[in-house]
C-alpha cells in the first residue's frame, strides 16, 4: 500500500463490501489494516503471497474449492468482480491486478473463519482479528504474536488519518 492512495483503496474496499452485501465501517477498517499488516509482515513469510493482501495460491484455491463451491450465489458475485478472460487464464493473477476481486477473497477468508468484528476504531481489536482470522488462517508458516506489535505500528498512522473517512 506504500504507493497507493489509501482514500482510493478505501473506496474500492467499501464498494466491494457493498457488492457482497457485507459493508460496515468495521469491515472496511479491518481490510485496510489487513493490507498494512500484510505489507509490514510480508517479509517474514517464506513465500510472499499475491497482491496487497498477500494471499497465497493454495489459500486462494481453498477458498474456491472448500468454501465458495458451496455458496453459488456468493461465488457468482465474486466471480463477477473478476476479469472476464484473464480470470480463466490465470485466476491467481486477479489477486495482483484486481483490487476489488482481491478484497472479496480477503473478506471471504475472514467470513470463512467466522470473524467477530470489534468496533471500527479499536486498532488493537482489528489487529487481533487480522492475526487470528487472516494471518494464521491463510499462512501457517507465519509466526504468531503480531497483534501486540501491530498496535504500535498503527496508532501513529491512525492519528495521521489512516482510518479516517
Amino acid at each position: 500500500m506504500k504507493h497507493l492512495n489509501s482514500d482510493n483503496i478505501r473506496l474500492v474496499i467499501a464498494h466491494t463490501l457493498k457488492t457482497l452485501g457485507n459493508y460496515s465501517p468495521e469491515a472496511e477498517n479491518l481490510l485496510l489494516i489487513t493490507i498494512r499488516l500484510e505489507d509490514q509482515h510480508g517479509a517474514e513469510k517464506s513465500k510472499s503471497g499475491l497482491g496487497p493482501y498477500k494471499i497465497d495460491r493454495s489459500s486462494h484455491l481453498k477458498i474456491w474449492d472448500d468454501y465458495l463451491a458451496f455458496d453459488p450465489d456468493r461465488a457468482s458475485t465474486i466471480r463477477g468482480l473478476a476479469s472476464q478472460k484473464a480470470f480463466l487464464q490465470d485466476p491467481h493473477l486477479e489477486l495482483i491486478t484486481n483490487l476489488a476481486y482481491a478484497t472479496a477473497i480477503a473478506w471471504t477468508i475472514y467470513q470463512r473463519n467466522k470473524v467477530t468484528l470489534p468496533s471500527a476504531e479499536d486498532l488493537t481489536g482489528l489487529s487481533t482479528c487480522w492475526e487470528k482470522y487472516f494471518a494464521t488462517a491463510h499462512n501457517s508458516q507465519r509466526p504468531s504474536g503480531h497483534a501486540d506489535q501491530c498496535e504500535h505500528t498503527l496508532q501513529p498512522r491512525a492519528a495521521a488519518g489512516l482510518l479516517q473517512a
